[in-house]
């Protein structure tokens, strides 16, 4: 007998099983790991033998997924900059001698930097009016205790309730972005001298930064803010990023857990639309080996296999 789809929707045990996952943790520490790690990837995986994967394996296969989607236009480190002689690279006091040890991709390195600008622009000038917009827009002060509570944790609201109950809950959302970029931003601007480097450099040089930034501009974020590059199944890679502390735990109870309850775990979010409801044949495929699929390797259904797709 085929399996009916439910089409019931989201109740209050599925908004509270939201709320306790983003409870026992906040968004911003799920996404401590998250975001070095993916940084680590989209950089070409430096040292890898000697890098200590801080996340589940099937984490690092979402990246390649996403590198080849939302990031599709950031260019690998390795493809940009080529050092020929480190000592060399040391001891040059000029741009002619740079130029006899140092190999750079202008264009991508103007990409790269061109990407960096226009998140550091949304996050600086836009956040807000898309925060107020999008996310707290007709909520009620307890609405967005609880929203800052998911994003930040208990301890922030307990210790900030005074500023939440006085301002505007979008503008300090947008204030809070922008000081956990800060490092990152202060990092960018420095890089951005790189233009200088350009200008001594070549007048070519200068052209191709200049043609790699404005591709950057658009290549991730495009010009209303929105992904450039959004797949289909963004929000089921999103979801199992973010559940890695509740995926490590079934990855490791034993007998470990198998695809059912993954999927099974899934429904309440599914249900509140944190990403589109998905059959468990189509979590099958998400989930199977890499290359085709994320390499979650839950114990699987006893059925017959049909061969994934990426």
């Amino acid at each position: 007998m085929p399996r009916i789809k439910t089409t019931r929707g989201p109740s209050l045990s599925d908004k509270q099983a939201f709320r306790e996952l983003f409870y026992r943790m906040p968004l911003i520490e799920r996404g401590k790991p998250i975001m070095p790690e993916l940084l680590w990837v989209l950089l070409g995986r430096r040292d890898a033998e000697q890098h200590n994967k801080i996340l589940p394996d099937y984490c690092y296969n979402i990246f390649n997924v996403v590198q080849k989607t939302f990031f599709k236009g950031f260019p690998l480190l390795s493809e940009t900059v080529m050092v020929t002689d480190q000592p060399g690279l040391q001891a040059a006091k000029t741009i002619e001698a740079a130029k006899k040890v140092l190999r750079i991709d202008w264009k991508n390195l103007g990409r790269l930097f061109g990407i960096g600008a226009r998140c550091l622009r949304y996050a600086e000038l836009e956040a807000a009016d898309g925060l107020k917009r999008e996310v707290f827009n007709d909520l009620t002060p307890e609405a967005v205790k609880d929203l800052f509570t998911i994003f930040l944790g208990k301890q922030w609201v307990e210790d900030n309730t005074e500023r939440i109950n006085v301002e505007s809950a979008s503008g300090l959302a947008a204030e809070i972005l922008n000081q956990r970029i800060a490092p990152w931003a202060g990092d960018l601007k420095q890089r951005l001298k790189f233009a200088d480097w350009a200008y001594q450099w070549s007048p070519s040089a200068m052209a191709e930064l200049n043609k790699g930034m404005a591709e950057g501009m658009t290549s991730f974020v495009d010009v209303n803010g929105e992904f450039a590059h959004e797949s289909n199944r963004s929000g089921i890679y999103i979801l199992l990023l973010l559940a890695w502390p509740e995926i490590k735990a079934m990855l490791e109870s034993s007998p470990k857990k198998t695809l059912s309850d993954l999927h099974e775990w899934m429904q309440p979010f599914m249900r509140i639309g944190v990403t589109a409801y998905i059959e468990i044949e189509t979590l099958r495929d998400v989930c199977a080996p890499a290359p085709s699929g994320i390499g979650l390797s839950l114990r699987p259904l006893k059925t017959q296999r049909r061969k994934s797709s990426a």
